[in-house]
C-alpha cells in the first residue's frame, strides 16, 4: 500500500523545504536555530527536534555537510579560488575550522582532495587512484555524451512553483513522471500556469558528493503570478545571471552522461567557475523531429569568470 502523507505531515515538508531553501542561499552567513526556527514559524526551542525527526539529520549535522559538499565541489571546479576563499565564502568562521570538518568527512585534507582530484577533468590519465567519498568513487575516466549546441546566455531571475523530492531518483523515470503529474495537477488547479511558462528540475546537491539518501531534487514550473505557498508545494526564486546551456538529445539513460560533460568536461577546461546559484534541466519545446525515445533537454551551469 502506497504512503499517503496527511495534510499535517504535507505543512510540515513545507516549513522545512522553505529552511532549506534560506539555507542553500545563505551558506555563507551565520545561520543561528532562532533565525531558522522563524522561518519554519516553529518555537526554537522544538525546531531542531522537529527538524531531525521529519530529516533524519540535525539541523547543524545539515547545514555542516551542505557547506563541506559545496567546498569540496568548488576546489576540483575553481582551482584560482584560494582553499580559505572557498571556507569563508561558504560559512565556516577560519581555515583551521574548515580544515579539521573536512577531514573528518572526506579522510582526506583539502590540499590533497584538490591536487588528487585533477584527473576527474581529464580522462585520459589513468595514474591517479580513485577517491573514496561516502562510499562512493569518483572516476578519473568518466565518460560523458557531447551536446547538439552550446552558448553562453544571460538567464533573467525566476519565480518557480515547486515539489521536492529526498532520496534516489537516478534512472527512476516513474518518480520524474509522478513529481510532474503531481505539479502539473497543482499548478492547473491554482492557475500558475502561463504561455510563458518553463517546465525545469533543479538540483541542490552535488552527485557523487552526496548519499543517494539524501539527494535532493525539485521538479519545477516557472511562473510570473503571485504564489502562494501550499504544504508539499512551494515557491523559491532562481537568481539571474551567467550561464553555460548545454544543449543535448537524451535517452532515459544518458541524462548523467551529459551532465558529465558539462560539469567534468566542459567546466574545468572553460576559463569559468561556478557559482552559488543552483544548477539545473529545462525542457524546451520538442521542435525537433526526433524519436519518442530521445529528449531535448539543456543543462544550465550557473558560472563566473575565472
Amino acid at each position: 500500500m502506497a504512503y499517503i502523507l496527511n495534510e499535517s505531515r504535507k505543512n510540515y515538508i513545507s516549513k522545512i523545504n522553505k529552511v532549506q531553501d534560506y539555507i542553500e542561499k545563505n551558506m555563507e552567513d551565520t545561520l543561528t536555530v532562532e533565525q531558522l526556527a522563524k522561518i519554519a514559524s516553529f518555537s526554537p526551542f522544538h525546531f531542531q527536534r522537529i527538524y531531525r525527526q521529519m530529516t533524519g539529520e540535525s539541523l547543524y549535522s545539515y547545514i555542516k555537510r551542505l557547506r563541506l559538499e559545496k567546498a569540496a565541489f568548488f576546489l576540483t571546479s575553481n582551482k584560482k579560488q584560494s582553499i580559505q576563499e572557498i571556507a569563508l565564502s561558504l560559512g565556516f568562521s577560519n581555515q583551521a575550522s574548515f580544515a579539521k570538518a573536512f577531514k573528518t568527512k572526506f579522510g582526506i585534507n583539502a590540499s590533497r582532495y584538490r591536487n588528487q582530484n585533477v584527473s576527474y577533468s581529464s580522462p585520459s590519465n589513468t595514474t591517479q587512484k580513485h577517491i573514496k567519498l561516502n562510499e562512493k568513487l569518483l572516476d578519473p575516466n568518466i565518460k560523458y555524451t557531447e551536446p547538439i549546441a552550446f552558448t553562453i546566455q544571460s538567464m533573467n531571475t525566476t519565480q518557480v512553483v515547486y515539489i521536492r523530492n529526498v532520496g534516489s531518483y537516478k534512472g527512476d523515470s516513474h518518480l520524474f513522471e509522478d513529481l510532474f503529474s503531481k505539479l502539473y495537477a497543482y499548478v492547473s488547479s491554482n492557475e500558475y500556469m502561463t504561455p510563458t511558462s518553463k517546465w525545469m528540475v533543479v538540483y541542490h546537491d552535488f552527485g557523487d558528493l552526496t548519499k543517494e539518501e539524501q539527494l535532493r531534487i525539485s521538479v519545477c514550473m516557472s511562473t510570473d503570478k503571485e504564489v502562494n505557498d501550499n504544504q508539499e508545494f512551494g515557491s523559491m526564486i532562481l537568481e539571474g545571471g551567467s550561464c553555460a546551456v548545454g544543449r543535448f538529445l537524451l535517452k532515459s539513460d544518458e541524462y548523467q552522461l551529459a551532465w558529465n560533460y558539462m560539469l567534468s568536461k566542459w567546466l574545468p577546461e572553460s576559463g569559468y567557475a561556478p557559482d552559488n546559484r543552483v544548477f539545473f534541466e529545462y525542457y524546451p519545446p520538442q521542435k525537433y523531429d526526433i524519436s519518442k525515445e530521445e529528449k531535448l533537454v539543456e543543462i544550465f551551469i550557473p558560472i563566473t569568470p575565472l
